[in-house]
């Protein structure tokens, strides 16, 4: 049977086709509408109007501007539906655009990619790891039905993506394409093995990486970071984080756990902007206490953090406050910013 995605996919192409039949019909009627007018108002300036052969022209320009209406009414039925399916498709597919690697590729990025290609050349001698681009208005219809629906969706943008080939163990190629998604803010290489796609399945956490000997110091992990966090943060903000460098490496740690709960990039990104303002401290405190998937929301966690890091000067009595708060709203049932609050008061 086949998937609403594949149904979807289908869907789209034809409206697609179609779309782009009744453009090429709009331009016809246009021309030959042009084209009667010319000769109409070639007529009519050797005679007057009351000629029979400039009024059976004057008929022939309403009759071909009626068609153009037509056209350009079919045009517009032909878009609208084209939109209707694109609407249903992006309900759908909220997550799967981790599959295009959004924020800018920068030569840090480039050597981050390289780094990890060298890391597994020995079990894959002939391995290459690039980032492909695709332009406006050209689609890429190689893969699955998902890959082939984002394209059709997003192709009147430029979309970019990383891509590793290698004919070595399928299984170490796909370790490697995790790795490069921990770094790349949760973007899915596409991966091919002796020219074949193969089917990646979830990402997972950094455990089990192979090690990258150039970021293992604090210059290194702070690129790590940078790196992260521009797939979901502005330059402005990077900037501003890279003057507290131990904050925005644990940003990036918040952005790498999130990567791991099947959240959007739109969704990391508002989470993200919400804690940038937070103290190391208390940063650290919402990673634990994200990673121990409590019960409680993200929002109920960034609110309480924020107002306790607001009010207390020392962030590690705020960011004691705050596990002290999340300890106490589990035992007694009370709402988390509520007992957030009565810290604050008492």
């Amino acid at each position: 049977m086949s998937s609403t995605i594949e149904n979807l996919e289908r869907e789209l192409g034809e409206a697609q086709r179609e779309r782009e039949a009744e453009e090429r019909a709009v331009v016809r009627a246009e021309n030959t509408h042009e084209a009667a007018s010319s000769e109409r108002d070639e007529a009519w300036a050797e005679t007057d109007s009351s000629d029979p052969e400039v009024a059976e022209l004057t008929a022939l320009v309403y009759t071909r501007r009626r068609e153009l209406y037509e056209a350009i009414d079919r045009l517009k039925a032909a878009e609208g539906k084209e939109r209707r399916i694109k609407s249903r498709l992006m309900y759908v597919l909220p997550a799967e655009r981790r599959r295009y690697l959004s924020g800018a590729v920068d030569e840090e990025f480039e050597e981050l990619l390289a780094a990890i290609g060298e890391a597994y050349k020995k079990d894959l001698p002939d391995v290459s790891i690039s980032v492909v681009s695709e332009r406006p208005g050209e689609m890429d219809l190689r893969g699955d039905a998902t890959w082939r629906a984002l394209e059709r969706l997003y192709n009147a943008t430029v979309r970019r993506w990383v891509e590793i080939r290698s004919g070595g163990d399928r299984r170490i190629l796909e370790r490697m394409a995790h790795q490069v998604s921990y770094y790349a803010g949760g973007h899915m290489p596409r991966a091919f093995a002796d020219g074949e796609e193969i089917k990646l399945g979830q990402a997972t956490g950094g455990e089990g990486f192979r090690p990258l000997p150039k970021y293992g110091d604090e210059e290194g992990r702070l690129s790590l970071a940078r790196i992260t966090t521009r797939r979901y943060l502005d330059e402005n903000s990077i900037s501003r984080l890279s003057k507290r460098s131990a904050t925005l490496v644990q940003i990036a740690e918040i952005a790498r756990l999130y990567q791991t709960m099947s959240l959007t990039v739109d969704e990391i990104r508002w989470r993200l902007e919400q804690l940038i303002s937070l103290r190391l401290e208390v940063l650290e405190a919402v990673y634990r206490l994200t990673g121990e998937r409590r019960r409680f929301s993200f929002y109920e966690i960034a609110r309480a953090a924020r107002l306790l890091d607001g009010h207390f000067p020392d962030p590690g009595i705020a960011a004691e406050a705050l596990s002290h708060a999340v300890e106490r709203a589990s035992e007694t049932g009370v709402p988390l910013v509520d007992v957030a609050y009565m810290s604050v008061t008492k």
